[in-house]
């Protein structure tokens, strides 16, 4: 597949490949246990950005953000994080700055969970001020526990197995598997989400078990979520980047 990511291409290049829309990963810097990197968010986000990116076809990556809303994981050394506020207007400065170069096709796509709501709150801003419909993608481990059920035990936890599987198809350099330590689970199935520091609940700083992380359900998974997310991409292109009736099928008169 073609280089499509922003940082490694020059003027020309870009000149001659019509892009016009930008695909923004953000992770984060946060530790993932003995085994997983700090940057293992930031890693799946520009893996599944790219993937995407290649799915639309005009669309370019833009450098990922490393640094998320991590004020939960704050309890181990060297996680930073960002304020709510602060990614907020990071990103509305990103779309502003393509705004001014005709581009007004944003999707941005986040592997943190503390991400989602400061990037939301952006897209709202960006569409009262400008109208531009930004898209957002998240929560590529709830996604693919759906579609890969009955094939794969893919769980939700932080540094847990299908974190380690994303690294070991990724980045496996960066991967320590000989260093894992299994644990029970994190229920991820109550009915109220409860808020405050993650070390409340898992006071190990990640939980599942990372043992059964392998390549090949990393690869697995970025699959399903590209077959998943795709068409839709595509659709949404096809539609000029706006959330009209094509969404609902309702029409006006």
């Amino acid at each position: 597949m073609p280089e499509l990511r922003l940082t490694h291409l020059t003027a020309k290049t870009i000149r001659e490949g019509a892009f016009d829309t930008a695909v923004l990963p953000i992770g984060a810097t946060e530790m993932h246990g003995d085994h997983l990197p700090f940057s293992t968010d930031t890693i799946t986000a520009e893996a599944i950005a790219i993937r995407l990116a290649e799915e639309l076809g005009t669309a370019l990556v833009l450098p990922a953000l490393d640094y998320g809303m991590s004020d939960h994981l704050l309890a181990w050394p060297w996680t930073v994080s960002i304020r709510p506020a602060t990614l907020t207007q990071v990103v509305v400065d990103i779309a502003e700055s393509l705004l001014r170069h005709g581009i007004t096709r944003l999707l941005v796509v986040s592997a943190h969970d503390g991400n989602p709501p400061a990037v939301e709150q952006a897209a709202r801003e960006l569409n009262h001020r400008h109208g531009m419909v930004v898209a957002l993608f998240g929560g590529w481990q709830g996604m693919s526990h759906r579609l890969l059920k009955g094939q794969h035990d893919i769980d939700l936890d932080h540094a847990g197995s299908s974190e380690m599987s994303m690294i070991l198809y990724l980045a496996p350099e960066l991967a320590h598997p000989e260093w894992a330590v299994d644990l029970p689970n994190q229920k991820a199935d109550e009915p109220v989400r409860v808020f405050g520091a993650f070390s409340n609940v898992v006071p190990h700083g990640f939980s599942g078990q990372p043992s059964k992380g392998n390549a090949g359900e990393g690869e697995a998974i970025l699959n399903a979520i590209v077959e998943e997310v795709g068409p839709f991409l595509r659709d949404l292109a096809a539609n000029d980047w706006t959330n009209g009736a094509w969404m609902s099928g309702i029409s006006k008169e």
